[in-house]
């Protein structure tokens, strides 16, 4: 299932391993030719981080371990965020719940899924607390909510909130210009976007940084939050987006604003209710 691979080990090592002269060249050469993207007048910002304000509300970075899980919980970790902000406190969701929902919706039975399943599933059942499913070391496919934590998720699938999409799912393309501005100018209005990505079968990170490689060597593919971004054109596209990454030994890194103009899948993002003037779902 894309998005749904647990392998990646993000700033495992802060010295990437030696590559041949050829790719190492081929690498630069392929993020040289992806432009700098013509970002839209209505981003002021030249830098935006939302971490602090997760720290704020008290959500602390999930881990998915070492099920395949990366899109629930990024979406998990959205849908935290934009209850905070609705209901002015913090509750830490069930991602099993919203991985069973998700496979009751699809009539499926696969550990995590795609985006678009995933809100499908929010819709029809919504999302209880975490204390009350907690999550589990394996996937049960047989697994079944208890009445009361069905009761719990309830009130949530009521509460208005909505999907919005900047890029539905796609992997033969990464971002344009338009939905890289889009993405710029959702986090700079204090809303993370939920990602999926083309990811490198060996990834290889630079000072925190996430190196471009040529589209042969990506699989699909990964999820992660993007929580905020900073403009510097000495990074290749431009500037640098700040991920929140549930699998791999960290938390946090950034990718170029090239890579996701190359291997962005999808984007979205989720509204406490209220229109936004963007494509909803």
């Amino acid at each position: 299932m894309p998005f749904a691979m647990a392998e990646c080990d993000p700033l495992k090592s802060s010295r990437p391993p030696r590559r041949p002269l050829a790719l190492l060249l081929l690498s630069v050469l392929l993020a040289a030719l992806i432009p700098q993207a013509s970002l839209p007048a209505s981003v002021e910002e030249k830098s935006v981080d939302l971490r602090p304000a997760f720290g704020a509300l008290g959500l602390t970075p999930l881990v998915q371990g070492k099920r395949g899980t990366c899109s629930v919980f990024v979406m998990v970790q959205a849908l935290e965020f934009a209850f905070a902000k609705q209901e002015n406190r913090t509750q830490r969701l069930s991602a099993e719940f919203l991985n069973w929902a998700s496979n009751r919706a699809t009539n499926d039975k696969e550990d995590g899924g795609f985006f678009s399943d995933l809100w499908s599933g929010f819709a029809a059942y919504g999302i209880c607390r975490e204390s009350a499913l907690p999550y589990a070391e394996k996937f049960d496919p047989n697994l079944e909510p208890s009445p009361a934590a069905r009761e719990d998720a309830e009130p949530r699938r009521k509460a208005g909130l909505e999907l919005h999409w900047i890029k539905k799912w796609d992997p033969k393309c990464g971002l344009t210009d338009d939905e890289l501005g889009r993405v710029l100018e959702t986090l700079a209005a204090g809303r993370p976007v939920c990602g999926g990505f083309l990811w490198p079968k060996k990834a290889v990170w630079t000072k925190g940084v996430l190196e471009i490689c040529p589209r042969d060597q990506v699989f699909d593919g990964h999820s992660l939050l993007l929580v905020g971004f900073k403009d510097d054109a000495n990074q290749p596209g431009g500037g640098l987006l700040l991920i929140r990454n549930s699998g791999g030994a960290s938390r946090d890194g950034c990718i170029t604003y090239a890579y996701a103009k190359a291997y962005m899948n999808d984007a979205a993002w989720i509204d406490a209710g209220g229109n936004s003037g963007q494509d909803r779902k």
